[in-house]
């Protein structure tokens, strides 16, 4: 089982940087899992790259659909997040870091999972507090 973030999840929609390693996770034979946030997140920095002019109206619309998609087909298995907030909290209190973020954090905590992500900010931050994150 590998919890996965937002970061890398979007990889998956959007041509970027690392999107292979990213792509290559989500073929793979490893369980992902991720807080229920994330259904929120990835759709928001689809929306949110189109509001920049990063990607054009068609190709947000195609990622938003495709992401849909992906959460009906369960390429994600999706975990209530009840029971880390307070983790997450104390987290986000400890790193001065958003708890967003942190809810995954606390989610592979709880899994005594890997956490992959794609934000190297947060990963060196929270590598003080548990070591078991890959950055892609």
């Amino acid at each position: 089982m590998i919890i996965i973030d937002a970061s890398v999840a979007v990889k998956w929609l959007i041509p970027e940087a690392n999107s292979d390693q990213a792509l290559a996770l989500a073929k793979g034979s490893e369980i992902l899992v991720a807080p229920d946030l994330i259904r929120t997140e990835v759709a928001g920095a689809i929306t949110k790259r189109f509001r920049l002019g990063e990607i054009e109206l068609d190709d947000a619309k195609e990622a938003l659909g495709m992401w849909v998609d992906a959460l009906k087909e369960g390429v994600i298995q999706v975990q209530t997040t009840l029971e880390d907030v307070r983790h997450a909290a104390n987290f986000s209190l400890q790193l001065n870091h958003p708890i967003q973020d942190c809810l995954y954090l606390a989610l592979a905590q709880r899994n005594s999972s890997r956490l992959a992500t794609a934000d190297r900010k947060f990963a060196d931050k929270a590598k003080s507090v548990f070591p078991g994150i890959d950055v892609i």
